[in-house]
């Protein structure tokens, strides 16, 4: 046998392993970020996800008008991260008068909260637009979606296929926001 079917053959089965391990991770991430949507539990906690307050429950209160925060849902007995990737949540204070009807039922006043996982890929959405028509808007900076977070985080713009899922919000007795249900829908691709 020549040396030139050699490599062909094995170039043929290095192509054909690592088409089967990409098909393979594909579909495992896809699995995961299916079932994040049960992450999120009524009455769950939502904490700094990073900065300088990571960890601690976020304070109503504590919240500025057009300044997104990344959070994450935590079990309210143990004040722990249920599953930072796929619990991954940003909220947004908006203006006042800014929340639209689509908003109102998960909002809480002009606070309005959504799963920080792209429906197009699963990456993380945690900018504010400051430009264009990603101005005051979820920005998945990775591929260019663009979210409305006033509007139930309607799809503006990219190749987000859908809305991102939103996620009811109360506040407890001491102002911290918690989960009043489970994400309105699929978390993520």
């Amino acid at each position: 046998m020549s040396e030139a079917c050699t490599s062909r053959r094995r170039f043929l089965k290095l192509s054909a392993a690592t088409g089967a391990a990409v098909g393979l991770a594909s579909t495992l991430g896809r699995a995961g970020a299916q079932g994040a949507a049960s992450v999120a539990k009524p009455g769950d906690l939502l904490v700094y996800q990073d900065g300088p307050k990571k960890g601690q429950p976020v304070q109503l209160a504590d919240l500025k008008v057009g300044v997104a925060v990344w959070t994450a849902v935590a079990d309210p007995a143990t004040k722990q991260p249920r599953d930072a990737a796929k619990g991954g949540v940003v909220v947004v204070k908006l203006a006042s008068g800014k929340v639209k009807a689509s908003s109102k039922p998960n909002a809480l006043g002009d606070v309005v909260a959504y799963s920080s996982l792209c429906t197009h890929q699963g990456c993380p959405t945690k900018e504010l637009g400051s430009l264009g028509q990603g101005k005051g808007n979820i920005i998945c900076t990775c591929h260019g979606s663009i979210f409305d977070p006033g509007d139930n985080a309607k799809v503006l713009g990219g190749p987000a296929p859908r809305r991102l899922a939103a996620l009811p919000l109360k506040k407890d007795d001491s102002g911290q926001l918690v989960a009043k249900a489970a994400f309105t829908g699929k978390v993520g691709p």
